[in-house]
């Protein structure tokens, strides 16, 4: 076989065998079923002499040699029988046709047409009319029967060639030899015909089939026929041979393309081993074989639906691969954008991180600060107190100095004013004495009186001073938490800013990665959707696949079953229930080897068993069809299995991928939405910190202008308490004067030269004393005003200590708050960027499986298309290239034969039926 197989079969094992059984097998292997070669031999009475000579010795044949053999019967209005006269190569001598025109309606006349010469009345006394073609016969209601002549060209010519051991012959030399002879004869089909099958046209011949008798007389041994049989009895050899000329090429098949059991000969060969050659009876029957087809045609409907059928399931699958291919890029492309936005994500995580690590750094530095500060209101509450305590004793004691002082100054006045008066005159001397000791005595309590305030203003600016380097040493611990609190704010407020910087990356890489699940799941939802396309046109597919044996086979018993219901009641005798696609070939061998007892249940009517075995004979095409696609399906039912198993495999899957994608996108949104918030916090955690930064910025400020207020109030206290304690040395010496004084008055007042001389000195000192007194006494004022203004301010600030110590206190506790939550925050950042990376490591992965998913998609799409090119369309190229074209040859076939109804002419609306008989001339030796 040259051919490829499914073309052989479809082809060859279905037309062919049709064509080659039915034509052929069943016109010649099985016999010939007819009524009538030639003109009704009880009718024809009048034929001329040679037609009459030539048609009786074929008649003989008829009926001695070929036991009624003919052509069978027909309902045509013209029966047309053609004699062809041949010298023993074939050559045509001369062509006599014998018409029966058939009168069925009993009419008056009968319009006929006929291009023969010589027409004649072979069986009455009819006449005729004739205008050129036209004809009108004068019927009476007859038949009619007449001949002519003609001299155009026959449908089929035949060449008959002889060999004498093996060497060609002239049949007049042959004649009287003895050898190895072989005659061939060759037969050429003449009639072109063109035909317009579903919309096509078709250039075919006529389907003749040839057959050839030749009787051979007792000097022929060990006959051979090629292209036929030999009947054999004890005096002669019947040879008949047959062939169909031109129903190849009408067909366009060669005799490679042929099993080789069936055939489509063109030529009969007889070989046999001879003594005295002669040949006295050849003859060749040229019939139109489509009188042996059903008139019905071919019918290839159901076939035509299933390979609807299966092209409509591969378009499925085609389409469903494609649309998978395309989602399967779709997520290729989404993934990829997740993994782009993923990476800003991750860039982002990190800003996040390292804003993390400065701002609980900061926190910690502030918290460190804040602690100080709280650890260093002990000291400021004590050292206020303190010095509040300093400020009172001072205020007290300016107080008793002021009094003391004015007491002073009135006593120095008293002192002086007696002065003057002891020194004016001493006859005042006894009153000035006494007025001078009793301003020594006054001056005397107004320095102990100075005295005491001055010890009093001395213990006051010792508290003071005390209370004031308690507050210089509380204001700059107070200074250090400040400074602390600054940089550890700035360190917040930076990290707050890396925080931004990284919430905005971060939320930023959530939108992004938003996008790509959006994506994703787009993709996944096209894989999805492409998926079930594709399981359901490979189950379409499979079933129509998987079903087509059966469905063919059930059509096959369908048709066998109707065409066979007349021929059941004979089967069962031959214990057949049914003819089935199983038991065809045995009943098709059982109805040829019992054909004379089938034919005799038939009622002998030999045109039922040719009708029976056409219908079996294409039915032996449509189960050698069946039964090739059966094993080929089977070969593939794994296949097909394992291809609808990965289907639905792969439709669960990129469902489940499609859920996945779905809750991605979905956990994507809220990461989306989750970092869109946590990036307007981060923008107010920096407005904050910013805030918080420049408040202690402002605090380190302020508490520096107190630490270095604190240190100039410790540095004038010490100098009050210096001054104070020389004041109080004075204030002692100066009432040790003054009771040095008194006494001195006193003894005064004993003696007036000492009181002279005493009130001299006493005048110039009680004048410095005055002036001295009067200094003190606004110094005192002085001091006694700016210690009440301090003892106020030192209560004020002692006052308002318990607020700051509180505020102190809630800015401690919650710095502690905010840095306990230092390492769960650090924690949650590091499982985020921990998760993160496993995010991108599943994203990658995602990404190397989606590109695994596409190049599969692509690769199974491509695999589809290569399966549809290599495998259906191969089916379908075979059946629309090779099996649908040889069907509409073989209707053309069938419609030119069905056509060629006549050799002469046909009138309009006439129908006709024509057989040819070609009488070789008789080859004798001279001697005989």
């Amino acid at each position: 076989m040259k051919l490829p197989e499914l073309k052989e079969r479809l082809k060859n094992k279905y037309i062919v065998r049709v064509v080659a059984g039915v034509l052929t097998i069943a016109l010649v292997g099985t016999g010939i079923g007819a009524t009538a070669v030639f003109a009704d031999k009880n009718n024809s009475t009048e034929v001329t002499s040679e037609a009459s000579s030539e048609a009786k010795s074929t008649d003989d044949i008829a009926d001695d040699l070929l036991n009624g053999i003919s052509l069978k019967d027909n309902d045509a209005d013209k029966d047309e029988s053609v004699y062809l006269i041949s010298d023993a190569n074939g050559n045509v001598d001369k062509t006599i046709v014998v018409d029966h025109l058939k009168n069925k309606d009993k009419k008056d006349t009968i319009e006929d047409a006929s291009n023969l010469k010589d027409i004649t009345n072979v069986n009455g006394k009819e006449t005729f009319d004739q205008n050129g073609d036209k004809i009108t016969w004068q019927a009476g209601g007859n038949d009619i029967y007449y001949q002519g002549t003609s001299s155009d060209e026959p449908p089929v010519s035949q060449k008959v060639t002889y060999y004498l051991d093996d060497k060609e012959i002239s049949p007049e030399d042959l004649a009287g030899k003895s050898g190895k002879v072989k005659i061939r004869f060759d037969y050429t089909n003449n009639t072109t015909f063109t035909e317009t099958v579903n919309g096509e046209q078709q250039t075919v011949s006529v389907p003749f089939a040839a057959v050839t008798a030749l009787v051979l007389g007792d000097g022929f041994k060990n006959v051979e026929v090629t292209n036929g049989k030999v009947e054999a009895n004890d005096t002669t050899n019947v040879v008949l041979g047959y062939a169909l000329p031109g129903l190849k090429d009408s067909l366009g098949i060669k005799d490679e393309d042929l099993d080789d059991d069936v055939t489509i000969p063109e030529y009969v060969e007889v070989t046999a081993d001879v003594e005295d050659f002669s040949l006295s009876t050849a003859m060749t029957f040229v019939v139109n074989a489509s009188d042996f087809v059903s008139s019905d045609g071919i019918d290839t409907s159901s076939l035509d639906d299933m390979i609807g059928d299966l092209q409509d399931a591969t378009k499925q699958l085609q389409d469903g691969s494609s649309t998978l291919a395309d989602g399967a890029d779709t997520l290729s492309d989404g993934v990829g954008t997740l993994q782009s936005s993923l990476g800003t994500f991750a860039d982002g995580m990190g800003s996040l991180q390292d804003g993390l690590k400065s701002y609980t750094a900061g926190a910690s530095k502030i918290n460190d600060g804040i602690n100080t500060l709280g650890n260093s209101t002990g000291s400021l509450t004590s050292g206020a107190t303190q010095l509040n305590n300093g400020a009172k004793s001072l205020a007290a004691g300016t107080g008793t100095l002021s009094k003391g002082a004015a007491t002073l100054d009135d006593g120095a006045a008293t002192l002086k004013s007696g002065a003057d008066k002891v020194n004016s005159g001493a006859s005042n001397l006894k009153d000035g004495a006494s007025k001078v000791n009793a301003g020594a005595a006054s001056l005397m309590d107004g320095a102990v009186k100075a005295n005491a305030g001055a010890s009093s203003l001395k213990d006051g600016a010792a508290k003071v001073n005390e209370g004031a380097s308690s507050l210089k040493d509380g204001a700059a611990k107070v200074n250090e938490g400040a400074s602390s609190l600054k940089d550890g704010a700035s360190q917040v407020d930076a990290g707050a800013s890396s925080l931004k910087d990284g919430v905005d990356k971060v939320n930023a890489g959530a939108a992004n990665l938003k996008d790509g699940a959006d994506k994703v799941n787009a993709g996944a939802s096209n894989v999805a959707a492409g998926a079930s396309d594709l399981s359901a046109g490979v189950n379409e597919l499979a079933a129509t696949v998987s079903g087509m044996p059966e469905t063919m086979k059930k059509e096959i018993n369908d048709e066998l079953a109707k065409k066979t219901a007349a021929l059941m009641p004979i089967l069962n005798q031959f214990t057949i229930t049914e003819v089935t696609v199983d038991n065809l070939d045995a009943v098709v061998n059982l109805m040829k080897t019992n054909k004379t007892q089938i034919v005799a249940a038939m009622g002998k009517d030999e045109s039922l068993y040719d009708t029976a075995m056409e219908g079996l004979y294409k039915a032996q095409g449509s189960v050698e069809l069946y039964s090739k696609v059966s094993t080929q399906l089977a070969g593939k039912a794994e296949d097909i299995t394992k291809l609808t198993k990965g289907a639905s495999d792969l439709k669960d899957g990129a469902a489940s991928l499609a859920q996945g994608t779905k809750d991605l996108a979905s956990g994507a949104a809220t990461l989306s939405d989750g970092t869109a918030s946590l990036a307007d916090g981060s923008k107010t955690l920096k407005d904050g910190t910013a805030s918080l930064a420049k408040g202690a910025s402002d605090l380190a400020a302020g508490t520096k202008s107190l630490a270095d207020g604190s240190s100039t109030l410790a540095a004038g206290t010490k100098s009050l308490a210096d001054g104070s304690g020389t004041l109080a040395a004075g204030t002692k010496s100066l009432a040790d004067g003054s009771s040095t004084l008194a006494a001195g008055t006193k003894s005064l007042a004993n003696g007036s030269n000492t009181l002279a001389a005493g009130t001299a000195s006493l005048a110039k000192g009680a004048s410095d004393l005055k002036s001295g007194t009067a200094s003190l006494k606004s110094g005192a004022a002085t001091l006694n005003t700016g210690a009440g203004t301090l003892a106020a301010g030192t209560q004020s600030l002692a006052d308002k200590i318990p607020s700051l110590t509180s505020g102190i206190k809630q800015l401690v506790d919650g710095s502690n708050t905010l840095v306990s939550n230092n390492s769960a925050l650090l924690s949650g950042a590091s499982q985020l960027a921990e998760g993160t990376t496993k995010l991108v490591g599943g994203v990658d992965t995602l990404a190397a499986g989606s590109k695994d998913l596409a190049e599969g998609a692509h690769t199974l799409a491509d695999g589809i298309v290569e399966f549809n090119e290599e495998g259906i369309n191969k089916i379908l190229d075979s059946y629309n290239g090779d099996m649908k074209p040889l069907v509409n040859k073989l209707q053309a076939v069938i419609d030119a034969g069905e056509d060629y109804q006549t050799y002469s002419s046909l009138a309009d609306g006439q129908t006709g039926s024509v057989k040819f008989i070609y009488k070789l001339a008789s080859i004798e030796s001279d001697d005989k």
